[in-house]
């Protein structure tokens, strides 16, 4: 049978499909007739036969694990598959057509193929999608792994598992449903698919809640894209392995698969919530930083930046009462230090950086920000990483919880976590190139079943050209004649249509939206006139409400008014429609709501119109002229005159109560105004949808009259039944009855009208968008029509070219009433989306590229989560990460040029000293000092040697970092007076092209705050800067580099002091020359640094004496708390907060620098082994303290080891 169609189809996309899979085709329809004789039991029996069988092929147990991930074990369970296709195909039939009554055609069996090899399935509107996905997901559900069905709402999930579930139960499987969290107790529920459970509620019925990981466990779960990626998030944050719900990504078919990995892709699923932090901090900081001095803190406008300086950091430091860091190390923050430094960090920005009523207003207690680049409010946007928190600390209004990213990821790297994926759409070729290179997915194009039975073998039909009452060419399938003189009309001889094509008419382009808006309003009411049903697409809620309120009696009546004054006009005038530009009628093309019925009739009395009732007889028939409607149709036209034309309006938001309208959008006379999206997935019949009371009705009277099984009969064939019947027995349902024979009248009635006529009114940016939009009309060989309505001025038209069409048809004199259908214009139109498409395509990719970045940093998280689920013990892997961590310290601190003094405080940082077990276990750091003081026998004298070489070492660091700081200070104040004499320029240009009288204070204040600097003129100076700002410049900023100059100056001997710990000896007042100051204070530290060392050695000397005093043997123990005692001191001072008197313990050296030289001239390995040898009997140690204390908290809580059971004997 295919055979024959493979020839006739030629150069068709769909021929290399039907050409590959014909032959699979031929195996499964070759197995009906001996699965049709199997009982339900024996077709139910195949299901395990085929489990046996693929387990027993893949030498491979199939549990619901994810599956074998050897490469040849995937080969031999595709091979195994394969074999299992025909038989299982022959299975799901046969279970389809005893459950629901259906028979997958043929050309459903090719898509179900191109489904199980994992490519996408482009199969046309109302060709069965649905019933197509069966077949795939039940040959790989055999598997026992989970497969999952993609659909884009919730409502299409529950009514295709609902619709589909019958033929799965038939098979022994199991079907699970997710939907939204808000109706499953925040994504902790789902539903299994359950016969017995009935409701009145569509939502619940047949649906049995259950914990989501049953849902999962189902062989077959359909669900929403969000829905799916959502849980896979939430898996990944949960703290329990047994709390996580999904099992796997194994097989997923996408339904509607365009939408979901291209229209939805840039839209990433985030699961986020109130931050962790306390909110006391953002108010404590706000007030600490109002404390703040001008040398504490350093503001670069250029790069909306504020810094810290190194006394602003001290202050900071002695306000708070703990550190925030080390200046010399400021990369190694602990937790708590990173913590605090975030809370200053925005502290520091919302005061210094952002300015009420310009960057924000408060209102209502609210910070509101202002858009930088429009001035305008925007209430509800907040600054994220705690900003706003931070504004609205500083301005005291209720600070409020900051919402947090807790996990995210895009639907385009989730559904390639797949190791097969699949996807069905009726438009998905022009996007071919995108599904390959993303998602590495192949289009294959399913040929419509109609056009395949038309060119099947002993077809009696023949492909029939015509042209409509318009002279538009036409395609359609009709009755062959019979060879013996007979006909397939039986009258005349021509060939009787049993199926068409759909009518594309050209696009209708106008020069102003206006007047398509008016072309769109005259077709929609001619053809509700007449009866045909429409569907009409735009691409935006506002355009949809826009179209709706010209179908109201108001714009109606208004635009039939016009109607009749331009029909007068042209007849009075003795004029033709020839597409010229009438003058006279040129004020009437503006909107329709500024044009007032006196307008109209005073324009009308010019040429003698005195009549513009729409009540009077000779102007209705003078309507149906200018409609083209018969004169039968007049009722109906005054019905829209009076009350404007009834319609429905659709914008894809309730997706149950959209997709049953958009079912009736068939019916007579019906209209529909949808955007693009609305509806998907449902299929438009003509005549409407019939209700399902009334189909309960006809059963009743079909059951009572001696039909057996009137429930699984086909409509058409009730209908039939019905006929037979004596309308008495109609009984009590007579209205219902004749309400469903009415129907089938009406469905004639629509299809001799033309079928639904999908109408755009706009072109999307992809061509797909449009192609689903005609894809509504003309399902299964009805008849059907598309048209667009374009003008010049939508959006892709002025984007692409149609300002000089526009223009070209202002020349040429065109009126706006007459629309171009110019093949040129077509083009342009398709070559604009293609650009579009192109664009957004660019868009997606890139997206997708910054995304792989973060997409791999999830994945190494995740997976080291998954590592700490499922392994017992960690210890190997948390020894990996500190020898990886220690390695990378080791190697850059033998590579520093002042040696590796930030190793040893690095290792002091993470391992400070403490008490195990009557011992102390020194740091890495004080372990060499350790061992060079055990060598020595005098320790009096070894330990007076190495505290003066440790205060020596620290004393050369101090030195050279103390020069660095100096030359730091000069670049950083010469960069400062270029970028302020820069802004002076900038300011002194605006002044000179002002027109505005300013007063010279004034301007210097302006000056000041453009500078961040307090700037002061004595009056004489201030006289001359008012009359000749130019000539006064090097006046100003001599006054702005002595403020920087005294400024840095307070930094540089502020972080000096601070690094020191000691106040250096300078004489008020400083010179103000640079190169002065900066002799003056090299020596001046140099002086406080000796006075320092002869000062401590001094008080050392006597401390050693004393504590050896006391202890002559000291074990290792001894000699640590020895040398930690003599590098501290103790100072009182007074608080000023608690206005007493508090003893400080500070450090008055450090051994960090003389225990790193120790190191200088070893090899990097041996340095690192020795250190994680070290670290290692910390651990122990650390393990043995904390035994030992849980020993004692339970002993103390009297509880015995038996209460731990057997595992703990």
């Amino acid at each position: 049978m295919l055979t024959n169609f493979v020839k006739l189809f030629g150069g068709d996309p769909a021929k290399k499909i039907v050409d590959k899979y014909s032959d699979l085709v031929d195996q499964i329809n070759a197995l009906e007739a001996e699965f049709e004789k199997l009982s339900d039991q024996a077709l139910r029996a195949k299901t395990d036969e085929f489990k046996s069988r693929l387990i027993s092929s893949t030498g491979n147990l199939v549990t619901g694990e994810e599956g074998p991930e050897d490469k040849d074990q995937n080969e031999l369970e595709k091979s195994a598959l394969e074999d299992l296709l025909p038989e299982a195909f022959a299975a799901v039939r046969e279970a389809s057509k005893r459950t629901i009554g259906l028979r997958h055609y043929d050309v459903q069996l090719l898509g179900g193929i191109v489904l199980h090899h994992g490519e996408i399935a482009e199969m046309k509107t109302g060709e069965g999608k649905t019933l197509v996905a069966t077949l795939p997901l039940f040959l790989n559900a055999l598997t026992n792994r989970g497969t999952h069905l993609v659909t884009v709402n919730d409502y299409l999930a529950r009514r295709d598992a609902r619709w589909m579930a019958p033929i799965y139960s038939a098979l022994g499987l199991t079907v699970g449903v997710l939907q939204m969290a808000a109706a499953t107790e925040n994504g902790k529920k789902a539903f299994l698919i359950d016969f017995e459970r009935e409701s009145p509620h569509e939502d619940q019925h047949h649906l049995r809640m259950v914990d989501r990981v049953q849902a999962y466990a189902a062989d077959i779960t359909y669900g929403t894209n969000s829905e799916f990626g959502f849980d896979y998030l939430r898996d990944n944050m949960t703290m329990r392995l047994s709390d996580r719900v999904q099992r796997g990504h194994h097989y997923a078919i996408v339904d509607e698969v365009d939408n979901v990995l291209i229209d939805e892709a840039r839209t990433p699923l985030i699961i986020s919530g109130p931050a962790s932090g306390d909110l006391e901090w953002y108010g404590r900081m706000a007030q600490i930083v109002k404390q703040l001095k001008p040398e504490d803190y350093e503001v670069n406008e250029k790069d909306r930046n504020v810094s810290l300086t190194e006394i602003g950091t001290a202050h900071v430091e002695s306000l708070l009462g703990q550190p925030l860091m080390d200046p010399e190390r400021p990369e190694d923050l602990t937790p708590e230090q990173a913590r605090l430094t975030g809370y200053l960090e925005q502290a520091l920005r919302a005061q210094y950086l952002f300015n009420r009523n310009k960057d924000y207003l408060v209102q209502g207690g609210k910070v509101i920000i202002v858009d930088e680049f429009t001035g305008r409010l925007m209430p509800g946007r907040r600054w994220s990483d705690g900003l706003h928190q931070a504004v609205e600390a500083k301005e005291g209004v209720k600070v409020e919880p900051e919402n947090v990213t807790y996990a995210t990821i895009t639907l385009q790297n989730y559904f390639r976590m797949y190791k097969k994926l699949a996807g069905m759409t009726g438009t998905a070729l022009t996007e071919a190139e995108e599904f390959h290179k993303i998602y590495t997915l192949e289009v294959s194009p399913i040929p419509v079943n109609l056009e395949y039975q038309a060119f099947s073998r002993n077809a009696d039909l023949v492909e029939v050209k015509a042209k409509d009452e318009d002279g538009y060419s036409f395609t359609y399938y009709a009755k062959m004649p019979s060879a013996v003189g007979g006909d397939g009309n039986g009258a005349k001889g021509e060939p009787e249509p049993v199926f068409y094509k759909r009518k594309d008419y050209p696009d209708v382009i106008y020069r102003t939206v206006e007047a398509k808006l008016r072309a769109i309003a005259a077709e929609i009411v001619r053809y509700h006139v007449l009866g045909r049903p429409m569907l009409v697409g735009t691409t935006s809620v506002e355009s949809s409400e826009r179209l709706s309120n010209r179908l109201k009696s108001e714009s109606i009546r208004r635009l039939m008014q016009l109607g009749l004054v331009r029909r007068a006009f042209m007849q009075a005038n003795n004029r033709e429609e020839d597409g010229r530009l009438i003058p006279e009628l040129q004020p009437f093309n503006e909107p329709l709501d500024k044009i007032t019925p006196d307008a109209l009739r005073k324009f009308g009395s010019s040429f003698g119109m005195t009549n513009l009732s729409l009540d009077d007889p000779d102007n209705l028939r003078t309507l149906l002229e200018v409609l083209r409607l018969p004169e039968e149709s007049l009722d109906r036209l005054k019905s829209v005159i009076m009350a404007g034309v009834p319609h429905q309006v659709l914008n894809a938001r309730k997706h149950t109560e959209e997709s049953q309208i958009i079912a009736g959008a068939g019916a007579f006379g019906a209209v529909t105004i949808a955007t693009n999206m609305a509806g998907r997935g449902v299929d438009i019949k003509l005549g409407g949808e019939v209700a399902e009371e009334v189909i309960a009705a006809v059963n009743r009277v079909l059951r009572k009259a001696g039909h057996e099984d009137p429930f699984n009969l086909p409509i058409e064939a009730k209908r039939e039944a019905l006929k037979q019947i004596d309308p008495s027995q109609y009984g009590i349902y007579d209205a219902e009855v004749k309400h469903f024979m009415q129907y089938f009248q009406d469905m004639e009635r629509v299809k001799e009208l033309g079928g639904l006529h999908v109408l755009g009114s706009e072109r999307h940016e992809a061509r797909r968008i449009d192609n689903q939009l005609r894809g509504r009309s003309a399902r299964q060989g009805d008849p059907g029509s598309s048209r667009f309505y374009l003008s010049l001025e939508d959006d892709l038209m002025r984007l692409f070219g149609g300002a000089q069409v526009s223009g070209l048809m202002e020349r040429l004199k065109v009126d706006d009433s007459m629309p171009l259908e110019a093949r040129v214009v077509g083009s342009m139109i398709e070559g604009s989306q293609h650009r579009v498409e192109g664009a957004n395509f660019d868009v997606r990719k890139h997206l997708l590229e910054y995304d792989d970045v973060l997409n791999k940093q999830r994945a190494q998280i995740y997976s080291q989560r998954d590592r700490i689920f499922v392994k017992e013990d960690l210890s190997e892997d948390v020894q990996e990460m500190l020898s990886l961590e220690v390695d990378r310290r080791v190697e850059l601190g033998l590579a520093d040029e002042e040696g590796p003094w930030k190793l040893v405080a690095w290792l002091d940082q993470i391992q400070p000293p403490f008490e195990s077990n009557g011992r102390i276990i020194p740091t890495y750091g004080l372990s060499l000092i350790l061992q060079r003081l055990n060598s020595s026998t005098d320790i009096r004298k070894s330990t007076l040697d190495l505290i003066s070489q440790a205060i020596q070492s620290e004393e050369t660091h101090l030195s050279n970092s103390i020069h660095a700081l100096i030359e730091k200070t000069a670049e950083n104040l010469d960069t400062q007076v270029r970028e302020r004499e820069d802004t002076l320029d900038a300011f002194l240009d605006g002044a000179r092209n002002s027109e505005e009288k300013v007063r010279p204070q004034k301007m210097l204040d302006e000056i000041s705050a453009l500078v961040h600097l307090p700037l002061r003129l004595g009056n004489e100076p201030l006289r001359k800067f008012s009359e000749d700002p130019f000539g006064s410049k090097s006046m100003v900023l001599d006054a702005i580099t002595q403020q920087l100059t005294i400024l840095d100056t307070a930094r540089l001997i502020g972080a000096i002091q601070n690094r020191m710990g000691e106040a250096l000896p300078l004489q008020s007042p400083l010179p103000s020359d640079w190169d002065q100051l900066e002799i003056l204070i090299a020596d001046a530290a140099q002086k406080a640094l000796a006075d320092r060392r002869q000062r401590l050695m001094t008080q050392i000397e006597g401390d050693i004496d004393t504590l050896l005093q006391r202890e002559q043997a000291l074990d290792d123990s001894g000699k640590l708390r020895f040398l930690m005692t003599l590098s501290q001191g103790a100072r009182t001072f007074f608080d000023q907060r608690t206005h007493k008197q508090v003893r400080q313990i500070f450090a008055r050296f450090t051994y960090v620098h003389v225990a790193a030289q120790m190191l200088e001239e070893r090899e990097g390995d041996e340095v690192t082994e020795e250190i994680l040898d070290h670290l290692e009997g910390v651990q122990s140690a650390l393990q043995n303290t904390f035994g030992r204390s849980e020993y004692e908290r339970l002993s103390q809580n009297a509880t015995h080891l038996a209460d731990f059971g057997p595992a703990a004997r």
